[in-house]
């Protein structure tokens, strides 16, 4: 498994050049099941391993995955059923990726399960909301193929893929505010059925979202100022991007956590959010 992380790798290195924000989530998703699997026992190696892998789907469109995008958003662009056709393909594409390339069983199967069987549910709003008198929406469309997570670190990385996507969301990712996203996560993930299959008890769930609250609060800790290091710039402050923009590939930002679009399945579906990019 250790070769399997080897940067050089093609795939992994065709991730970091043309998905970078979707290499980068990667790499902390591994770090944030790496620490929940030491914590209630399971395999970190393989979680760390399969966070790696569990996104290379992604490749076939990198620009439609809103950590890779910069302002625009193709999704206005497209009628809601063909934006969830585009996001859940790359379960599809990722697995087919994943036997060309002859990706051990064991990291393949996290490229399905860390979506397990949830909604787009955002989109199969849009859809319903836009859909003409008599037209009907097939849910099925907008939900992802499955199996829901099958073993502990699977379930792991489900969680810890949508608690990281929430926490670059927020504007302010303080201690409080990462507490009320997991919790809302994890409290969605259970209701929604997803961690039905796999063996994780109570006991463990708490475990697992303790570790990553604690694991996200040391990513995002606040930063002090040293008085006398920080001179003041010369001339003119520059041009900041407009303020609903973040400028280092994380999209969009939200001042409060019950602001981000964390759906029922406790995915965070920024794609489906039209946005407008102010011209500088």
């Amino acid at each position: 498994m250790l070769e399997l992380s080897n940067a050089d790798l093609p795939v992994l290195g065709q991730l970091a050049l043309r998905a970078p924000g979707t290499n980068q989530h990667s790499h902390a998703v591994g770090q944030l099941a790496e620490d929940a699997c030491r914590a209630v026992a399971a395999n970190p190696l393989l979680a760390r391993i399969g966070a790696l892998y569990h996104d290379i789907g992604k490749l076939a469109a990198p620009e439609y995955f809103v950590e890779n995008q910069q302002g625009e958003n193709p999704h206005d662009r497209l009628r809601p059923s063909q934006s969830a056709r585009v996001i859940t393909s790359h379960v599809t594409y990722g697995l087919r990726l994943a036997k060309e390339i002859n990706l051990p069983k064991k990291i393949a199967d996290f490229i399905p399960q860390h979506h397990g069987t949830r909604t787009l549910h955002f989109f199969l709003r849009k859809a319903q909301a836009q859909a003409k008198p008599g037209e009907t929406i097939e849910e099925k469309e907008f939900r992802y193929p499955g199996p829901r997570p099958q073993f502990k670190e699977a379930a792991i990385m489900m969680i810890a893929d949508s608690c990281e996507a929430a926490a670059r969301s927020l504007a302010r990712p303080d201690p409080d505010n990462i507490r009320t996203i997991v919790l809302k996560i994890v409290d969605a993930i259970i209701s929604d059925s997803q961690l039905d299959e796999c063996d994780l008890t109570l006991r463990e769930l708490t475990t697992i979202r303790e570790a990553i609250i604690s694991a996200l609060t040391a990513i995002y800790h606040a930063r002090i100022d040293y008085p006398g290091f920080n001179p003041p710039l010369a001339g003119p402050l520059p041009t900041l991007p407009p303020a609903n923009l973040d400028s280092e590939e994380r999209g969009i930002t939200y001042s409060r956590p019950s602001e981000i679009p964390i759906n029922e399945g406790g995915e965070v579906e920024d794609e489906a959010i039209t946005r407008k990019v102010a011209k500088r």
